[in-house]
C-alpha cells in the first residue's frame, strides 16, 4: 500500500506531498491541471525511462520518493531477497533525476537498476490508464486473468522449471547438430590447426629464454666491452674495488682490538670482501668464455619467428596461452570424433524434457480450462450490474506448441449488444463498453490477487448516471481488500471516495505550478457539486451530494 508520495521538480510540479491511506481514494481536478503528471510520476518511481524534459527547474534534480506498507506481502520479500535489498516496512523506494537527464534508483537505501526497480513495482503497483485498453487484444492479457483466477501459480512453477530445462536441452542439440552437420571438413580444419601447433613443440617459458638469450647474442660485442670494464673495476686494475677494499680490511683489523664496534666492522667488511671476490671470480669467467656466435643467433630468430606467428595467428599474446589453445583444439577433435554418441545423448534428452514440460503444460492447461466458466459468468454479471444488461462472453480456444506460457492460446471475446456474436478486445468501439470491461476484470483478479495497490486512470470513460454509481460501488467494495487510487471526472465516483485530492494549477507566482489539495467537509461538498453542475449552479446541488457522500460510505 503507497503510504506516502513525495514529487519534488516534475513538470508543471515544484513540490507536492500526498499521504494515502487504505480504501478508496479519488482525485479530480480540471482538464490540464495535473491529474495525469501524478500518475507519470508514480510511473517514474517504479521504473519507467527518466527524461530531462520532465524537469520543472531545468537546473535543479527532480527527486520522487514513495513509502510503501508491505508487512504481509511474502513474494515481494522473496523478490528482495533474491536481489539482496533489505526488506523493510514501511519500504522507501526513492527515485532522482539530474539535470544532465542522469538517473538514480534505490530502494530502503539500496542503489538499484531499473531493471530491479521495475520488478518490485509491478508487485507494489498496479497501474491502469486508458492506453492500456491495447493490452486488452494480447493473448498473455488474458491468460493472466485466467491464472489468476484459477490461483496455478504452483503448476505454473513447476512448468517454467520444466520448460527452462527444455530449452537449455534443445541449445546443447541444436549446438551439436550444427557442429556435426559440418562434416569431415570441420575436423579436417580443427586437426590443421592442432597438427599445426602440435608440430611447433610448445614448451613453457621458452618464448622467454629466447628472448633474452637472443638479445645476449644481437649486442655479444657490447657485452664483451662492458664484461671487461666491469672485471677491471672490480679485480683487475691497480685500483680495483677489491684492492681497495682489502686495504681497508687492513685498518679495520688493527682497529678491531680497540673496541667491539670496530670488531663489528671489521667483520662486516669481511664479508663484503668475500663476496666481491666471488662475484668478481664470475665476471672474469663470463668475460673469457662469452662469445659470439651468428648461426646460433639465427636459429633462435628463427624459433621466436615462428612463435610470434603463432601466437598473432591463434590471437594471445604468450605460451601458455598457445598451448592452452592447442590442447582445446585437440579436446574439440576427440568431441567431433565422438559427435555421432554425444548428439544422440543430446537428442534423446531434449525429448525426453519436451515429454516431461509437455505434461506439465497440460496440468496448466487444465486449471485453465476449469475456470473458465466460472469468469466468464462473474464477468457477465458485473457487467450487467454496470448497464450491459445483454453482454455476452465466450472463449476462443487454440492449442499450440509448448511455449512460455504454456500450451494454450485463448482469447476472451465480447459483445454488449443481443444477436451479435462475441469479438476480441480490439474490435469494441464504445470506449464505455471498453472501460466497464476493464473495471469488471479487475475487478475479478483484485479477489485473486495480491495487489496492494490499484491506480485506475479514469477507467469510467464513456459511462455516467446510474452506472457511474455503480462503478463507485463496485471500486468502494474492491477496496475493502485493496488501496484504490482513482482518477476521476465523474461526480458519482468522486462522492464513493474514502479520501478526496483536489489538483489545481496555481497562477500567483512567476510561474504555473500543479498544486494539490485534500478536501474535507463542504470543501468537497463545493468540488463536486461544481462537477455536477458547474461553477454556476453549483450552490443548489450541495444537498443532494452531502446525501451521495454519506449513502457511499455506508
Amino acid at each position: 500500500m503507497l503510504k506516502h508520495l513525495h514529487i519534488q521538480n516534475y513538470a508543471l510540479i515544484d513540490s507536492i506531498d500526498l499521504d494515502l491511506g487504505s480504501g478508496l481514494s479519488v482525485i479530480t481536478g480540471e482538464t490540464g491541471a495535473g491529474k495525469s503528471i501524478l500518475l507519470g510520476a508514480i510511473s517514474l518511481l517504479l521504473g519507467q525511462r527518466a527524461d530531462t524534459k520532465t524537469l520543472f527547474d531545468s537546473e535543479k534534480k527532480c527527486v520522487i520518493e514513495g513509502a510503501f506498507h508491505v508487512d504481509l506481502h511474502q513474494q515481494l520479500k522473496d523478490i528482495f531477497i533474491e536481489e539482496e535489498i533489505d526488506f523493510e516496512d514501511p519500504c522507501l523506494i526513492r527515485r532522482e533525476i539530474n539535470p544532465q537527464g542522469k538517473s538514480r534508483s534505490f530502494i530502503n537505501d539500496t542503489p538499484v537498476n531499473l531493471e530491479s526497480l521495475r520488478r518490485i513495482g509491478i508487485e507494489l503497483v498496479d497501474i491502469h490508464s486508458q492506453q492500456d485498453h491495447g493490452w486488452m487484444s494480447n493473448p498473455d492479457f488474458t491468460l493472466d486473468i485466467i491464472d489468476s483466477f484459477a490461483q496455478n501459480q504452483s503448476l505454473k512453477s513447476l512448468f517454467k522449471a520444466e520448460f527452462d530445462k527444455m530449452q537449455l536441452a534443445k541449445m546443447e542439440f541444436l549446438k551439436l547438430e550444427k557442429q556435426a552437420s559440418q562434416g569431415s571438413q570441420g575436423l579436417d580444419f580443427l586437426k590443421f590447426q592442432w597438427e599445426e601447433l602440435d608440430k611447433a613443440n610448445l614448451q613453457n617459458g621458452e618464448y622467454d629464454a629466447l628472448k633474452s638469450s637472443s638479445d645476449k647474442l644481437e649486442n655479444a660485442e657490447q657485452i664483451r666491452e662492458k664484461l671487461a670494464n666491469l672485471g677491471n673495476l672490480v679485480s683487475i686494475s691497480d685500483l680495483s674495488t677489491i684492492q681497495q677494499l682489502q686495504l681497508a680490511l687492513q685498518q679495520a683489523q688493527s682497529l678491531s682490538k680497540y673496541g667491539d664496534d670496530f670488531e663489528v666492522w671489521r667483520k662486516r667488511l669481511e664479508s663484503i670482501w668475500i663476496e666481491l671476490k666471488d662475484l668478481a671470480s664470475e665476471i672474469e669467467y663470463e668475460a673469457e668464455n662469452f662469445i659470439s656466435d651468428p648461426i646460433a643467433l639465427i636459429e633462435k630468430q628463427k624459433r621466436l619467428d615462428v612463435l610470434n606467428r603463432l601466437m598473432q595467428k591463434h590471437h594471445v599474446n604468450n605460451m601458455e596461452d598457445l598451448i592452452q589453445a592447442r590442447d582445446q583444439f585437440d579436446e574439440q577433435i576427440s568431441s567431433f570424433e565422438n559427435i555421432d554418441l554425444e548428439l544422440e545423448h543430446a537428442q534423446n534428452r531434449y525429448k525426453e524434457l519436451q515429454q516431461t514440460c509437455q505434461a506439465a503444460a497440460e496440468k496448466v492447461s487444465l486449471s485453465r480450462m476449469d475456470v473458465l466458466g466460472s469468469i466468464a459468468a462473474q464477468l457477465t454479471k458485473s457487467l450487467q450490474s454496470l448497464g450491459i444488461p445483454n453482454a455476452n462472453l465466450d472463449w476462443e480456444i487454440n492449442t499450440k506448441e509448448v511455449y512460455a506460457q504454456g500450451i494454450d492460446k485463448i482469447q476472451l471475446l465480447f459483445s454488449a449488444n443481443k444477436g451479435l456474436a462475441p469479438k476480441p478486445f480490439k474490435q469494441i468501439v464504445s470506449g464505455g463498453e471498453m472501460s466497464r470491461l476493464m473495471l469488471s476484470i479487475k475487478h475479478l483478479i483484485a479477489k485473486k490477487r495480491a495487489m496492494p495497490t490499484l491506480i485506475l486512470d479514469e477507467i469510467d470513460t464513456g459511462v455516467s448516471g446510474e452506472i457511474a454509481i455503480q462503478m463507485g460501488a463496485m471500486l468502494t467494495q474492491m477496496s475493502q481488500g485493496h488501496q484504490i487510487i482513482a482518477i476521476t471526472h465523474l461526480p458519482q465516483i468522486a462522492a464513493a471516495g474514502q479520501n478526496h485530492w483536489y489538483v489545481y494549477k496555481n497562477h500567483s507566482g512567476e510561474k504555473t505550478i500543479s498544486a494539490l489539495k485534500k478536501l474535507v467537509g463542504e470543501e468537497r461538498v463545493e468540488e463536486i457539486a461544481k462537477m455536477i453542475g458547474g461553477q454556476k449552479g453549483y450552490m443548489d446541488l450541495k444537498e443532494n451530494v452531502r446525501k451521495l457522500i454519506v449513502e457511499n460510505q455506508k
